[in-house]
């Protein structure tokens, strides 16, 4: 153990550390420090400081942490601290991607910077947000979160913050570490594999590190839990029912006058494989999408990463980081549905697949259908028109999404002191992801429309009809209408009825696709600091300058199909492609005033940056001021002011025509209506005798699809955020600390789509034409489109309270030859406002502090509940070379955010998950531990997705945030030589 580690581990309980698992103060020693008043460079600032303390909280989470946990992903130990916001996980599955991302105080992850040693880091697509997965577990020395705008110290995107994984340094030696983990009910299994090399040289000046990893998990399907393998839809009225999808294996049609026609109630029909017709009943009769979902998506990654630094002399010290990963995850969801609300086309032609046209003389059909269908066609040509329909065709299996993503990352710099108390700083670094995305069970959209449009032919004359040709068995060769569609290989495709569909028509419909993604970061950098520079009586004042320049260019090229929109299954996109450069200039400074006087430390801290934007922010200015007054020994205060920004990302820019389904309800089809928005769904396009009518906005049929794309004009978000808090460590409680920190974060400029529910507000509630023309409809009333485009419209506001205390103990007894020590670790968060402002200047707040629901869905960039109250408090005993250890993670309850409708969960309860964790050292080599994570197998609350947006589609629940796998198991050693 070097000194300064020695010095961090003297330092952590006088600073606020929560020492095993989460803290709120600063952390890290530089390796190279020669005694115990070397100075130590802190996460959140360029300057080295002879202390621990800084103006702004960290948080801080060990290695050991990690191997508590048991799980072997970075995401599930991040999330248990109270400061993030769940996002994208191992259980996201529609949407998932096959990646995990960490989201500080519910901002979103775009605003959280996630750092490696103090350095950028891979993007894993063009939203420039880190994958987790690349982070080498293995690795890792601990992890320093830093909450609140650091953008003057470390540029765009640390709004709510900065993640940075501290990885280990001067590794000497092998570490081999093997954990298998697996659910309470025999299945998901992860296991994960490593091993770790690295040897000094010259005589301790050189090190040479490299590290391995395989991981492989295996996925659980939705039908493997109880409470997540059916489907149900919610009557808002308090109730729900069995339920699902409205596009469903039989088919479904609505075509006016034919239930009446059959002597049915209701307005559509279903099939029998014989293709008599039924009447369609959506509690009854929708399609149950939840069983073949994944519920854990399966993964397997492999890594590697390398590090080499060597001192040539004290003024030259060359280093290197490089990491290679290749991570395959697969999505899997029900098989496609296509309906009248698909979308279709690109560009100014997308919309609704919309109507199709049927042969009423059709085989696939009964007789009794066939005669009703007749009598409903009223200009005799032998078709008719099916406004609302849905199908899912589950003969081309279910849709599957592979990513395979290749990451390379490389760091060469240098670091070294030139004389006078200056040193020096210098890197470049590049990156670059590349992703195949392969998708199988898409269909055709056009070749499915023609598929369905049928005829009758003559084989020997070639003729066709739409009605049967005399004297023809059968009435002819049944083909598709369209001659074009013929000799392009149309088939006929019998969807009428589960089993119908043949080899040659599925065919026909099935197409694969393909999304090409690649990104591509670059940084040079150069930083200068001197901790001395001078002294005012009070310690030496610190000052670090730099400049930095940074280089963000991506793009995503998907096939014809997907770029054109002539695509069912996976939404389609048009191509992204473009890139912007950066240009900075940096300072801090850090300035005691006081020592030793009658106060025993005061000093005043500041940065400042300067960025260049080679598009439309153009030229920003960043700045941070903060101070820290240590009145006695037992107690300091602490606040800060800062000023950060966050310039658009690449997708926001540049992001080709895309499709988002944010399931919200269409207010023309409530009933009770006022006046004034009965007026204005009509100039709207819904049929006066439509509105308030359920057909407008019933989910079964209805799910409106945006449209929406990058803005080259976009401004950077700007934020202000306010912390003041203070650290107690009383001298008279040895091994006890506190830290109480209030933290208040505006962003104006909050780059987003607007979304449809507040589209639907603005142009309903508040009659604003310009939300209104963004909406469009089909003849029905029913919403065909809405256009969606990213822009600088949004605003939010969220304040809270961060409380860490920490208290360690010698037990006046002995175990194991040892005296045992009792550890006691607690961090929470207390959110007292989140509010978000959709359009600024419309009168929409959405305050989703506590909350979850249709609006805070689409208000919190992660879609997940805001509880106003999260605690981590772990309590571990260590006993010589036995270590055991009890977390509790506690969620207050939640409640729904629309209180104009009933839903059949309008509160979800307090939730408290509990992990136990045993370790031993065999001997000086070998560590076993083993785990439990969810110790009483807590299910999950029930929540249906039409209540959130969809975010919980497929799981009914919110899967990022509530477990829904149950009791984990995990056991894993560690051999050291």
């Amino acid at each position: 153990m070097t000194k300064t580690q020695k010095l961090l581990g003297r330092s952590a309980l006088s600073t606020g550390v929560l020492s095993l698992v989460l803290a709120t103060a600063p952390a890290f020693a530089q390796d190279n420090a020669a005694d115990d008043s070397s100075v130590i460079v802190v996460t959140g600032s360029r300057i080295a400081r002879p202390d621990l303390d800084q103006a702004s909280p960290i948080a801080v989470v060990t290695s050991q942490a990690f191997e508590l946990k048991g799980q072997t992903n970075v995401e599930s130990v991040l999330n248990d601290m109270p400061q993030v916001m769940a996002s994208t996980t191992g259980t996201s599955n529609n949407p998932g991607g096959g990646v995990a991302t960490v989201d500080l105080r519910g901002l979103g992850t775009a605003r959280t910077l996630v750092l490696v040693n103090g350095r950028r880091y891979v993007s894993f697509d063009v939203t420039q947000v880190v994958d987790l997965n690349t982070v080498p577990q293995a690795l890792i020395e601990r992890v320093d979160v830093v909450t609140g705008g650091r953008s003057a110290v470390y540029g765009s995107d640390a709004i709510a913050g900065v993640v940075n994984f501290i990885l280990k340094r001067d590794f000497e030696g092998i570490e081999l570490g093997v954990t298998q983990e697996l659910s309470g009910r025999g299945d998901g299994s992860r296991f994960d594999v490593n091993g770790t090399i690295g040897a000094n040289f010259a005589d301790g000046r050189g090190n040479v590190t490299l590290s391995l990893d395989y991981y492989k998990r295996k996925p659980i399907f939705a039908a493997a839990r109880s409470y997540t393998r059916n489907s149900f839809n919610d009557l808002n009225d308090g109730t729900f029912v069995p339920g699902g999808s409205g596009s469903i294996p039989e088919g479904r049609i609505r075509i006016p006058g034919l239930n009446t026609a059959l002597g049915f109630g209701g307005t559509d029909i279903f099939f029998s494989p014989d293709g008599s017709p039924n009447q369609y009943d959506s509690s009854a009769n929708a399609y149950n999408t939840n069983p073949v979902n994944y519920l854990q998506v399966p993964q397997e990654r492999f890594l590697m990463s390398a590090r080499a630094q060597y001192e040539v002399s004290s003024g030259f010290r060359p280093y290197m980081e490089a990491q290679f990963v290749n991570n395959r995850v697969d999505n899997l969801l029900a098989a496609t549905p296509v309906s009248n609300s698909t979308p279709f086309g690109s560009g100014l032609n997308a919309g609704s697949l919309g109507p199709i046209t049927l042969q009423t003389n059709s085989p696939f059909f009964s007789p009794t259908l066939q005669n009703a269908l007749n009598a409903l066609d009223t200009d005799g040509d032998g078709y008719i028109t099916s406004p609302v329909y849905g199908f899912r065709t589950i003969g081309l299996g279910g849709r599957l999404q592979q990513d395979e993503r290749n990451a390379y990352r490389m760091v060469i710099g240098a670091d070294g002191d030139i004389g006078g108390g200056w040193s020096y700083d210098g890197y470049y670094m590049y990156s670059r992801t590349k992703n195949s995305q392969r998708q199988s069970g898409n269909i055709a959209l056009t070749n499915f429309k023609n598929a369905l449009q049928t005829a009758f032919q003559d084989p020997t004359t070639g003729a066709v009809s739409a009605t049967p040709i005399a004297g023809l068995p059968g009435g002819g060769t049944l083909v598709c209408a369209s001659a074009d569609a013929r000799a392009a290989g149309c088939v006929p495709a019998n969807l009428f009825g589960v089993g119908n569909l043949s080899g040659p028509a599925a065919a026909y419909l099935g197409i694969g696709a393909t999304n090409l993604e690649q990104y591509t970061t670059q940084v040079a950098s150069i930083a200068v600091t001197n901790s001395e520079l001078f002294d005012l009586g009070a310690g030496g004042v610190g000052v670090a300058l730099g400049a930095e320049w940074r280089s963000e260019r991506g793009s995503t090229t998907p096939d014809t199909f997907l770029a054109s929109g002539n695509v069912g299954g996976f939404n389609p996109g048009a191509p992204t492609a473009g890139g912007y450069s950066v240009r900075e200039f940096f300072g801090e400074v850090n300035i005691p005033l006081l020592a030793d006087t009658f106060v025993k430390k005061f000093e005043v801290n500041g940065a400042a940056r300067y960025t260049h934007y080679s598009n439309a922010p153009g030229n920003v200015f960043t700045w941070a001021a903060g101070a820290q007054l240590q009145v006695v020994d037992d107690l300091t205060f602490r606040g800060q002011y800062q000023r950060a920004i966050r310039g658009p990302s690449v997708s926001e820019l540049f992001l080709g025509q895309t499709v988002s389904f944010d399931g919200q309800s269409d207010p023309c089809g409530d009933s009770g209506l006022s006046q004034v928005i009965i007026d204005r769904c009509v100039a709207n396009g819904v049929p006066l005798n439509l509105v308030g009518d359920s057909s407008v906005n019933d989910s079964n049929t209805v799910n409106p699809p945006s449209f929406q794309s990058g803005n080259a004009n976009l401004r950077e978000e700007k934020s202000k955020t306010f912390t003041v808090g203070g650290v107690f460590t009383p001298t008279f409680l040895r091994g006890f600390s506190a830290t109480v920190d209030y933290y208040s974060i505006k962003v104006t400029g909050f780059i987003n789509p607007y979304g449809q529910g507040n589209i639907f507000a603005g142009c309903f509630d508040a009659g604003i034409q310009s939300f209104c023309d963004l909406i469009s409809r089909n003849e029905l009333g029913q919403v065909d489109r809405i256009v969606d485009q990213s822009q600088n419209s949004g605003g939010l506001k969220t304040s809270g309270l961060d409380v860490g205390l920490v208290y360690s103990t010698a037990l006046p007894f002995a175990m194991f030859d040892n005296e045992p020590k009792l550890s006691f670790s607690f961090n929470g968060t207390r959110v007292f406002k989140y509010d978000f402002t959709p359009v600024v200047g419309v009168p929409i707040v959405n305050e989703c502090a506590g909350k979850f629901g249709v609006a805070c869905s689409t208000s919190v960039p992660s879609g997940q509940p805001i509880p106003k109250w999260k605690h981590a408090f772990r309590t571990t005993l260590a006993a010589g070379p036995v270590t055991t250890s009890l977390q509790w993670r506690y969620q207050s309850a939640v409640r729904d955010d629309d209180p104009a409708t009933d839903y059949a969960a309008e509160r979800i309860k307090a939730y408290s998950y509990f992990d136990f964790a045993l370790s031993a050292d065999v001997n000086d080599n070998l560590r076993f531990t083993g785990t439990v994570s969810n110790l009483f197998d807590k299910r999950p609350p029930f929540v249906i997705s039409q209540q959130t947006g969809g975010n919980g589609e497929q799981s009914n629940t919110l899967p990022s945030t509530y477990d829904v796998l149950g009791r984990y198991f995990s056991i894993s050693a560690r051999l050291r030589f």
